[in-house]
């Protein structure tokens, strides 16, 4: 059953609690398509074992692929509905390609040498501050490729605090797997995304009734 609560009024600290509510309702299938993003991340750590940048950022491939069809069935989770796993595996190829090329640059300028840092640390920055936003936008509303970031980077600018505070949640919650050995992965992506989806879907709605389209 559907749980109907108009998340526009909802505060932060509320979203989280209820996205931790309806996560926890669906855990299993939430921890079977955790299970598939951990096992298509653990290439991207052969980053940390001295595998070459362009390496890394190809392996990198299957995980920004899966995590444009993750966030759909995040999405659904959002509107408190019952997901299928099938979901999870509708990707955006193109969104997902854009992103991995994003990754690619990034790990370019940063293997540059000096001169190269702050640009790759710069656009290191944007595509984690960006990419969230893109994958929510496009999962709420049905948006791919191009259209997906031109939404990210609106939602963005509209509200760059709420950007900032997913970018901390973020980082928080990649400690927090790492600290786990891994073990948490299999949840928290996903509780991530439901959130994400869930905050993408109150601004747009102030949105749409700021400009009077509902």
């Amino acid at each position: 059953m559907a749980i109907q609560i108009p998340l526009v009024s909802l505060s932060q600290p509320a979203q989280l609690r209820r996205t931790a509510v309806l996560t926890w309702l669906e855990l299993p299938r939430v921890i079977v398509v955790g299970l598939v993003w951990v096992a298509l991340a653990l290439p991207v750590l052969t980053g940390f074992f001295g595998a070459p940048w362009a390496l890394v950022a190809l392996a990198a491939l299957p995980s920004c692929l899966y995590a444009t069809g993750l966030v759909r069935f995040a999405s659904i989770l959002s509107r408190g509905e019952r997901p299928v796993i099938r979901d999870a595996f509708r990707v955006d190829i193109v969104l997902g390609l854009s992103i991995d090329l994003g990754v690619f640059a990034t790990s370019a300028l940063l293997a540059g040498g000096r001169a190269m840092i702050i640009p790759g640390v710069l656009l290191a920055a944007l595509l984690l501050l960006v990419v969230p936003f893109a994958l929510a936008y496009g999962a709420v509303r049905s948006r791919t490729g191009m259209s997906a970031w031109r939404g990210g980077f609106v939602l963005v600018a509209y509200r760059p605090g709420t950007a900032l505070t997913l970018l901390a949640l973020n980082c928080i919650a990649g400690f927090i797997v790492i600290a786990s050995l891994g073990a948490l992965g299999v949840f928290i992506p996903c509780y991530l995304f439901v959130f994400a989806c869930a905050i993408v879907t109150g601004q747009l709605d102030e949105i749409d009734h700021r400009s009077g389209t509902r």
